[in-house]
């Protein structure tokens, strides 16, 4: 019995400790949800270097809520589309078949940049363009994978070193692993005068455009594309953020997930700024951007921004494009013949 009575005593004396603790609990979480009202980092000022929000800053204030704050609209088509010469779709093609086939073009003596077209008769286009520094250094890679090679073909212009200093290079064109999917190609290496009224060119559309900042390590950047917009133009520089290579993955959507182009692009710092031209026929395009190297060593800017309006586009000709003998006036002078390589059998008609 003596131990019973002490055992209710000892619950009896426990009660009023346990509602002591109750309203101190309340406290506890009173102040806890009270403390999330603080500013953050006790108002001290954060780290925010310029260059993250550099890119969007002066659209953030001028795009309705409903709009994305980063979208490539205009008003009239690009001056750089009137010109005949730049990214001509008009050169003469020579014809890869599908199964690994593939073409080489030595890169001339003096020359530093080159245009690249390749489009197919309908079918899917399939392809690989690469730039090799003597046997085993690849300097610039893409890999194309579009759906209609017709409607949406792919125009590239590489920067690459001087051959005079960094000795032999070799563009290398291939097709994939399907014999289905034949290519037609067409390359224009320009002349060192040519090449610098480019990079002038490049240097006033990369001045005035908005950049955006890619820092690397899986970041994603989706930006729309206005449906007037025919086609875009694509800048890409790391001069300004370290000066080394980039490597993304670069998607044309069409719809929720519908990929109508892929890329995959990989320039190294030599072989830059790089300058593309991508088809958008039709509305809806939306453009996702993938940095696929390390958070530390991936860093770049890019820019898109429309090259061809609907209403405002240039007519198409069907007149030969200018130089489209290739890197001299004189098209025997590297014994190329009419070609633009020295595959000069293969030229398609």
């Amino acid at each position: 019995m003596m131990k019973v009575g002490r055992s209710i005593l000892a619950l009896c004396a426990l009660i009023p400790a346990a509602s002591a603790f109750a309203p101190a609990q309340s406290i506890r979480t009173q102040t806890a949800i009270s403390a999330l009202d603080h500013e953050i980092n006790g108002g001290l000022p954060t780290f925010n270097p310029p260059s993250r929000d550099r890119a969007q800053s002066e659209y953030t204030d001028q795009t309705p809520p409903n709009q994305s704050s980063y979208i490539v609209t205009g008003d009239r088509s690009s001056e750089l589309s009137f010109d005949p010469a730049a990214f001509p779709s008009n050169l003469p093609l020579q014809q890869i078949q599908g199964g690994n086939s593939r073409l080489t073009y030595k890169m001339p003596q003096g020359a530093d940049r080159a245009q690249i077209f390749i489009n197919s008769h309908g079918r899917p286009l399939k392809a690989r363009v690469e730039l090799w520094l003597g046997p085993i250094r690849r300097v610039h890679f893409v890999d194309i994978a579009c759906m209609n090679g017709a409607e949406t073909p792919y125009r590239g212009c590489i920067k690459f070193k001087n051959t005079d200093s960094a000795g032999p290079q070799t563009l290398e064109i291939s097709t994939s692993d399907d014999q289905a999917f034949p290519a037609l190609v067409g390359v224009d290496i320009m002349t060192p005068e040519r090449s610098k009224e480019r990079q002038a060119v490049f240097d006033e559309i990369w001045k005035t455009a908005t950049k955006l900042y890619s820092q690397g390590d899986k970041t994603v950047r989706s930006i729309p594309i206005a449906d007037h917009v025919k086609s875009v133009q694509l800048l890409v520089w790391s001069k300004d953020v370290g000066k080394k290579s980039f490597k993304v993955n670069l998607e044309f959507l069409q719809g929720p997930n519908c990929k109508r182009q892929y890329y995959e692009l990989q320039c190294g710092g030599g072989t830059q700024p790089y300058h593309a031209v991508f088809e958008c026929p039709g509305n809806g395009w939306t453009v996702r951007w993938t940095n696929t190297k390390t958070l530390h060593d991936g860093s770049h800017e890019f820019a898109i921004v429309p090259y061809e309006l609907e209403d405002d586009a240039p007519p198409v000709s069907d007149e030969p494009a200018p130089y489209a003998n290739g890197f001299a006036e004189r098209s025997d002078e590297f014994g190329y013949a009419n070609s633009l390589g020295p595959h000069g059998n293969r030229v398609w008609r």
